[in-house]
């Protein structure tokens, strides 16, 4: 699943302070995912932490694990 571009919401995380935060995916990690925000940019570890995607999809961070073009050839959505 390719999420750059995407408009995400963290609805949980280990780290209270992300949640709620949400923010346009600028780059996709093998780890975290960095968001653009009101605020700047902010990093999310991916492991550790839920999304909601645009379209009310919501994601668990485990699912987007390892980097995106490994997981480009099994996309299923």
């Amino acid at each position: 699943m390719n999420v750059v571009g995407e408009r995400v919401t963290v609805v949980a995380s280990s780290d209270p302070s992300k949640v709620g935060r949400e923010g346009t995916v600028l780059i996709d990690t093998a780890k975290t995912l960095l968001l653009g925000t009101k605020e700047g940019v902010m990093r999310v570890a991916k492991d550790t932490s839920t999304f909601r995607l645009e379209s009310g999809k919501v994601v668990p961070g485990a699912g987007l694990a390892g980097r995106l073009q490994d997981r480009i050839g099994s996309d299923t959505a």
